[in-house]
């Protein structure tokens, strides 16, 4: 592995490298003091010889000298005495031993005797022997050197074998722990520090085998349960939509009927009973307006309305409910205002106009006596349908709550503008349908932006539904 490719030049370098090289250098300078050591011993043992020949020899005058000089040869041959001479003051030379080499040593010394001319000795000594056993030094040298670096070699390998290696296999276990895999943890023996850490990971291990399965256990569980709760509460969805439908259907036909009978007896009444029946006219609209609102969020929430993605113009989204929108706007005393109807847009035209009838719709009834804009924009890829009022306008606190259902935000009962505050809820709900979302802009004193987005008409598709033949104009139904 790479960390341990790392790590072990290093303890080489720092452990073992230091060692080594302190002991060949204790080696070396051994080998020096013992070669110097031979030399010395074997200098000093032929001086002594020599100089105790010289003491003999000056001595003895009148004596003939090659008896000191035989015998002296006789006792240093175990110091490897190849020749001893004698040089007179006179010339004379007396000698002993075999003939001059160049291979050994000479050394000389003074004979001073009395009364008459200095003379000198020598004496020639092989060295061979001595090379020889410096040579064997050296070469004890080089074996334990050898042995050294052996050494050395051999403790790189228990580090790779002994620490680097284990320490590999921990390494390994503790990346397999984090990225929450059960690690196979290696046998082979190791050193007692390791086998206890390895007992730690093996522990480690287990627990964190067990914490797992707990853990899929509980998110099995959780699981199961959240599957249990989200049947429950579609279960409880389609109950709540069903009924509402159920109830809306069984309330629309009497309150039709109502209707018809109150159009009816009003043609012959007294001002008096017209004007009770327009009263009673205006509460069966309300409540149409009710269970008309009840049951488009109760389609909405049971997701049974399908999208069919088309392309159509924006001229053709404002002439969806603008009859009824004027209307609306001529009961308010609001200026309703049309601006970008040539874009080309593609997607639902069904539900985005119910989108844009709730927003404008919801628009007209907060700026009585105002002007509300409903204006189509082109913002990059998309085309955004706004609609603005010069209203009261809503704070950033309550602008998340008016998407909630029944939520209304005037002061008091006497303020309310006869709706039931689900107008934007179900916008909100067809935004979700089409994939978009509704934006807001608003401040207090300072009116109310809304707007959503919907995607271009694609060019192929421009073109195709250009050169082909118009189709008829869809049937669009009026708001009640």
């Amino acid at each position: 592995m790479e960390p341990r490719a790392h790590l072990l030049p290093r303890l080489f370098i720092d452990v073992v490298l230091p060692s080594t090289i302190a002991a060949l250098a204790l080696i070396l300078a051994l080998c020096l003091q013992q070669t110097h050591s031979l030399a010395e011993r074997a200098d000093a043992t032929a001086s002594l010889r020599l100089a105790r020949l010289a003491g003999e020899l000056g001595s003895t005058e009148g004596v003939s000298p090659q008896a000191a000089l035989d015998r002296t040869l006789q006792e240093g041959k175990a110091d490897q005495v190849l020749r001893v001479e004698l040089h007179g003051s006179d010339g004379r030379l007396w000698s002993s031993g075999a003939a001059p080499t160049d291979t050994g040593a000479t050394y000389r010394n003074e004979v001073r005797p009395q009364g008459t001319m200095s003379s000198w000795v020598s004496m020639e000594v092989d060295t061979h022997s001595l090379r020889k056993a410096q040579a064997m030094v050296w070469l004890l040298g080089a074996l334990c050197a050898t042995g050294i670096l052996v050494l050395a070699w051999l403790a790189r390998v228990s580090i790779r074998h002994r620490v680097l290696e284990p320490l590999s296999q921990v390494r390994y276990a503790v990346h397999e722990l984090v990225n929450a895999r059960h690690p196979q943890i290696d046998e082979t023996p190791v050193s007692s520090e390791f086998l206890e850490l390895r007992k730690t990971l093996q522990r480690l291990s287990e627990l964190h085998e067990a914490q797992r399965r707990d853990w899929s256990t509980m998110q099995h569980d959780n699981a199961v349960e959240a599957l249990d709760r989200l049947r429950q509460s579609q279960a409880a969805t389609r109950s709540k939509s069903q009924f509402i439908a159920l109830v809306s259907h069984h309330f629309r036909q009497p309150l039709q009927a109502l209707e018809l009978f109150a159009a009816g007896l009003d043609q012959n009444a007294s001002e008096e009973q017209q004007s009770l029946f327009r009263q009673m006219r205006h509460s069966i609209a309300s409540m149409t307006r009710l269970l008309d609102a009840l049951l488009e969020i109760s389609r909405l929430d049971a997701g049974v309305i399908a999208v069919k993605p088309i392309g159509f113009t924006a001229a053709e989204l404002f002439m969806r409910d603008r009859t009824s929108l004027n209307h609306e706007a001529v009961q308010q005393q609001v200026t309703l205002a049309w601006r970008g109807s040539h874009h080309q847009l593609h997607g639902d035209a069904d539900v985005a106009a119910s989108l844009l009838y709730q927003l404008a719709s919801n628009a007209i009834a907060n700026a009585p006596e105002g002007r509300v804009l409903i204006a189509a924009r082109r913002r990059g890829q998309a085309i955004r349908i706004e609609v603005r009022d010069n209203g009261p306008g809503i704070a950033v606190i309550h602008q998340q709550r008016i998407f909630e259902e029944f939520v209304q935000l005037q002061a008091s009962e006497s303020e309310r503008r006869g709706g039931y505050g689900l107008g934007l809820a179900i916008a909100e709900r067809l935004a979700r349908l089409l994939g978009t979302r509704i934006g807001l802009r608003s401040e207090p004193g300072r009116g109310s932006t809304f707007w959503f987005d919907l995607p271009r008409m694609p060019q192929m598709e421009r073109h195709s539904s250009s050169s082909a033949q118009k189709p008829a104009a869809p049937a669009w139904r009026q708001a009640s």
